[in-house]
């Protein structure tokens, strides 16, 4: 009796906890919506419609990033003989890792680093659909109108599900304190070190800003913040589930990855 009572306690307190994890994604969608219905058109929605398109178009954008979540496993039992060649492997830091979400990381930097890496290739998409197709793409394939597009749906499906499967893969070595170690040299290093933060994010506003290069600046400007709104809700959302997802299959990741349990005592490089 007292076991079912502690299971539904860490239940509920899971539930709580990942509310209190996420709620800045809520904040957003609900100042959308309050402007959108009350004040103008904001992001591509206005009216009482957009009661439900913000709500539909935040569950279709969370879904799509987290469902890949599925085919970590499968990620890295395919990186793992691409990255553990020679002298060089995978092994696992031994450093006090976080247990809980890091909100500065959560709520911020890694919704960022998603949304900016969500549109530099969304920018590499579009060129390859206009060197494949040989005309110019027209910019209503990357800007909403409010109205369903399929050309436009299944590009951003192609584009979250390729932003998903990277991020996913870099945070689960960043989180797991995976690091990439030469054994001849002594050299470790953290994989997707260059990846950093600033450059998807300067690259990919920069990018997409040019693609629309028939608006004015200002307008160009205009509709990429609204786009990066649209993503942050489920970016958060995203970045929570990825975060339980790995704690909760930490072996089996370790195991696919075939990480070393070899201790390093050198700094990253």
């Amino acid at each position: 009796m007292k076991g079912f009572i502690l299971v539904g306690v860490l239940k509920k307190y899971s539930v709580k906890q990942n509310i209190k994890d996420v709620w800045p994604a809520f904040a957003i969608l609900l100042a959308i919506l309050f402007i959108s219905l009350f004040i103008t058109e904001f992001t591509f929605v206005s009216g009482t419609k957009s009661l439900w398109r913000v709500f539909i178009r935040f569950v279709r954008i969370s879904v799509i990033l987290t469902l890949p979540l599925i085919l970590l496993s499968h990620t890295c039992t395919i990186m793992r003989n691409l990255l553990n060649r020679r002298n060089r492997q995978l092994v696992q830091i031994q450093e006090e890792r976080n247990r809980a979400i890091n909100h500065l990381s959560g709520w911020l930097l890694r919704p960022l680093q998603g949304i900016g890496l969500s549109m530099l290739i969304s920018t590499k998409f579009l060129g390859f659909l206009q060197i494949y197709m040989g005309s110019t793409v027209n910019a209503s394939i990357i800007v909403p109108t409010g109205q369903f597009n399929l050309g436009r749906f299944l590009s951003a499906t192609v584009v979250l599900v390729l932003t998903s499967l990277l991020l996913s893969f870099l945070w689960t070595l960043d989180d797991l304190g995976i690091r990439y170690y030469n054994k001849k040299t002594g050299e470790v290093k953290m994989i997707g070190k260059y990846l950093g933060l600033l450059l998807p994010i300067f690259f990919g506003f920069y990018g997409i800003i040019n693609l629309l290069e028939n608006y004015v600046q200002s307008s160009a400007v205009w509709y990429v913040t609204q786009m990066a709104l649209i993503l942050y809700p489920p970016f958060v959302v995203y970045n929570v589930s990825h975060f339980h997802y790995t704690r909760k299959n930490e072996a089996l990741l370790l195991q696919r990855l075939k990480v070393s349990k070899q201790a390093v005592l050198i700094n990253d490089g």
